[in-house]
């Protein structure tokens, strides 16, 4: 039988994750960054570590050390929305509803129309302010405001 790659490995993590066998994703995302052959946490790659995080929080009830993880990928790529979208995901999972919204909308801040980031957004119950916060959000202004801005951005987006 052949040997996994370390990237081999990390994509057998997350297929794993996406399956939710959180102990054999975890076990296969530490062999990936043993076979790295990585000398400090530093040279880890942040995806791994981003996903190592989310992992730990998720196999071993450990949410603190999964969130201190997955803020030292962000402090290396503070510009990926995977990484806030896994740190909101540690929160979730360990309870801390307010942190989890932070989470989810600085990865917002950076791209602004993130699937995964706006999906677990709406699991949880929130949707984006109305556009005239002082109407309330059926007012015909908050309605048609909002469907044309949605249009707008999902037309800048194509292009």
């Amino acid at each position: 039988m052949k040997e996994l790659s370390s990237k081999e490995l990390f994509k057998t993590g997350i297929k794993l994750l996406q399956e939710k066998k959180y102990k054999d994703a975890l076990v296969s995302i530490r062999t990936a960054i043993e076979k790295g052959g990585y000398e400090s946490v530093n040279e880890i790659p942040p995806l791994y570590l981003s996903y190592l995080g989310l992992i730990t929080a998720l196999a071993e009830k450990k949410y603190r050390n999964g969130a201190t993880i997955c803020e030292k990928a962000i402090k290396m790529e503070f510009y990926n929305p995977v990484f806030y979208l896994n740190l909101g995901k540690v929160y979730v999972a360990g309870g801390y509803k307010l942190k989890a919204i932070d989470a989810f909308y600085n990865g917002l801040k950076t791209d602004g129309n993130h699937a995964g980031i706006i999906t677990e957004l709406k699991k949880m119950g929130l949707r984006r302010k109305p556009v005239i916060p002082f109407f309330t959000r059926t007012h015909v202004l908050n309605k048609y405001l909002g469907l044309l801005l949605r249009k707008q951005e999902s037309t800048f987006l194509m292009v």
